[in-house]
C-alpha cells in the first residue's frame, strides 16, 4: 500500500481511478489498489469510506441517510441527462472512445435535437461552446474522461464511465409507469 494520500485525494472528491487512464501514475495507483485491495478497504473504512470496485475502476461510497440518498438521486438526474446527450451525439460514446471538444461544438451547432438536449444541461450556459466546455470540464473532473492531446483538446473516455452507464441501466420502468416533466 503506497498511495493512500493520492487515493484519498482523488476518491474523496467523488472521482475515480481507472485501469485505462492515460496517466501512468494513475495506472500505477490502480494496480497498487488491485494488489492491496483489502488493506486499502480497511484503511479507508476507519474514516467512513467504502472502497468500491467497478469494471476496471475504483471509487468511494459511504453509508447515507435516506434524505441524503434522495438528494443524490436528484443530482443523478443531471448525469442521466448528460448520458442521454452523449449517446445522442455519438452512440458509441463509452470507454476507449476519443473525441475533440471542437467536434462536439460542431455537432451541437448542426443538429437541432442535440442543440435542444444541450440547452437543458446547464441553466446559465446558452452558447454551444460554453456548454461543451462545461460538459468536458465536468466529465474530466470526475475522471470519466482524460485529456490525451492538449493542443487539439482531444479526450479519451475512461473505464470509469461505465459507472454512469451501469447506474442508468439499473433504472427500470414498467410499461405502466408514467414519466411527467
Amino acid at each position: 500500500m503506497k498511495y493512500e494520500q493520492q487515493v484519498f485525494d482523488r476518491l474523496s472528491k467523488g472521482g475515480f481511478i481507472s485501469s485505462d487512464s492515460v496517466d501512468e501514475a494513475t495506472r500505477r495507483i490502480f494496480l497498487d489498489i488491485d494488489d492491496c485491495r483489502d488493506e486499502y478497504s480497511d484503511y479507508f473504512s476507519r474514516i467512513g469510506f467504502i472502497l468500491e470496485e467497478g469494471n476496471q475502476y475504483y471509487y468511494f461510497s459511504r453509508k447515507e441517510s435516506k434524505s441524503s440518498i434522495a438528494d443524490k438521486l436528484k443530482k443523478f438526474g443531471h448525469w442521466v441527462d448528460i448520458l442521454d446527450f452523449l449517446k445522442a451525439w455519438e452512440p458509441s460514446f463509452g470507454p476507449g472512445f476519443t473525441f475533440m471538444t471542437a467536434d462536439l461544438i460542431v455537432k451541437i451547432d448542426s443538429d437541432i435535437e442535440l442543440r435542444d438536449k444541450a440547452s437543458t444541461l446547464y441553466d446559465n450556459k446558452a452558447r454551444h461552446d460554453e456548454i461543451a466546455e462545461r460538459l468536458v470540464d465536468e466529465l474530466s473532473k470526475q475522471g470519466f474522461i482524460e485529456i490525451i492531446d492538449d493542443v487539439a483538446r482531444r479526450y479519451k473516455v475512461t473505464a470509469a464511465y461505465r459507472y454512469l452507464e451501469d447506474m442508468v441501466n439499473l433504472i427500470a420502468f414498467d410499461d405502466d409507469d408514467e414519466i411527467s416533466n
